[in-house]
């Protein structure tokens, strides 16, 4: 932990004096029909944007784009030895939540005169957030992802427990901790549920129990609210009792290596996980149903935007911008990927994917259960920054040494005195 708080440390330094540089980046060659894209993601997801990006070129000649594939860990570094170097992208993939802190420092290109309204009301609300500040539009969402529960099949048929078939069945948290119960002592189960260590997942239990983060127009902090630690102590509880397993949260990829085991019934993760566990999975049947639910039906939704910079090629950045996430294209690429489309004209129709159509029309279900305002809560620069302490007290309260009330209170100390770099 200390290593991975000097690292950012030194990372926040580092930013400070390239992001300067990048203002000039105006400077650099130009080419006024290549333009740089930088990007992350797993092959089949790189080969389903060349093909968008053959297409393209293609129909766009002369134009053409320069195709700069990093791994998602390396990210930051190659970010910013490319602004140094005054080579900054034109166009970059970047997850949602590291769009604010770039956003602070007008990296980016304001891209809002060349959409119109019409065009824009197409896009989820929940994700135009973090594309956007108060003053300009700087990306499209172009893909989201979302969390589901997925069951052990053969554990649940031999407990003898009914699995939701709509949102509205999902389980309770004590119906969740029931059945739990239910799939260990009659299914065989070595845990109930479980899920993968971040604040991603933690977080929807909040949403359900009626949290709010944030306070007072997004200006401070809310963990210590009594809907927050009232949700961290029911899921320390959890684990706690071995209904869930301590191991996996305070170590990563527990809780899903648990699952493919047969040792957890139940694994609350995102259809991310969808190609992993049907080529990992042989010993026994899987699928997914809706999370649980307390005070609402609540998930927690993220995903990857394409934001662009300031360079001189923003015009050619924006067209293809608006080529890539054109209903079509999102469509094709949504469909061999496994996302969830950003459109809401894609959104309401009956999307087909390319494989495991079925469960992924859940997710989609399942995203809807998810409040706007809970991603503006998400997208603020200070909630990037705090994500580790987050963690951290999460960590000290399932291990015994905090209670919930002093864990959020000190994370609300930590948003408080975060300086936004």
């Amino acid at each position: 932990m200390i290593l991975q708080n000097f690292r950012t440390h030194l990372m926040h330094i580092a930013c400070l004096c390239v992001l300067a540089l990048c203002v000039s980046s105006c400077h650099q060659s130009k080419n006024e029909t290549r333009i740089r894209l930088l990007w992350f993601g797993s092959p089949t997801e790189t080969n389903a944007l060349r093909e968008i990006i053959n297409a393209y070129e293609k129909e766009h000649a002369p134009n053409s784009v320069e195709l700069q594939s990093v791994e998602w860990g390396r990210y930051d570094e190659k970010l910013m030895t490319m602004m140094v170097g005054r080579r900054s992208p034109d166009i970059a993939r970047m997850s949602a939540q590291w769009c604010p802190r770039y956003a602070g420092h007008q990296v980016f290109a304001n891209i809002k005169p060349h959409f119109s309204q019409e065009e824009l009301a197409d896009f989820d609300p929940s994700r135009m957030t973090s594309c956007q500040t108060d003053t300009m539009l700087f990306g499209l969402p172009h893909t989201s992802i979302g969390l589901m529960l997925f069951y052990n099949k053969d554990i649940a048929a031999k407990a003898g427990v009914n699995i939701p078939e709509t949102l509205e069945q999902a389980w309770t948290w004590d119906e969740l901790e029931s059945v739990s119960i239910q799939m260990m002592e009659r299914g065989g189960a070595r845990y109930g549920w479980t899920t993968y260590k971040g604040w991603f997942p933690f977080l929807i239990f909040v949403y359900q129990n009626s949290g709010h983060i944030l306070k007072n127009n997004l200006t401070e902090p809310n963990f210590s609210s009594p809907a927050c630690v009232e949700a961290l102590r029911w899921f320390v509880s959890q684990h706690k009792r071995e209904i869930a397993p301590s191991s996996a949260w305070v170590s990563r990829g527990g809780g899903e290596e648990l699952f493919m085991r047969s040792l957890a019934a139940m694994v609350i993760t995102g259809n991310w996980r969808l190609t992993t566990f049907a080529n990992r999975i042989k010993t026994f049947e899987w699928d997914v149903t809706y999370l649980p639910r307390q005070k609402r039906a609540a998930t927690n939704i993220g995903g990857e935007n394409l934001v662009v910079f300031n360079t001189p090629r923003t015009k050619m950045a924006v067209d293809f911008l608006r080529y890539v996430c054109t209903p079509d294209n999102m469509r094709k690429f949504c469909s061999e990927t496994l996302f969830i489309p950003t459109r809401r004209s894609l959104l309401d129709a009956e999307f087909e994917y390319s494989q495991q159509t079925a469960r992924m029309q859940k997710f989609i279900l399942q995203s809807r259960a998810f409040d706007p305002e809970w991603a503006r809560e998400q997208s603020t620069v200070k909630f990037s920054g705090i994500e580790i302490d987050l963690l951290k007290n999460i960590e000290l309260v399932i291990l015994g040494e905090k209670s919930p009330e002093d864990a959020f209170a000190e994370v609300d100390e930590k948003y408080r005195a975060y300086e936004v770099w």
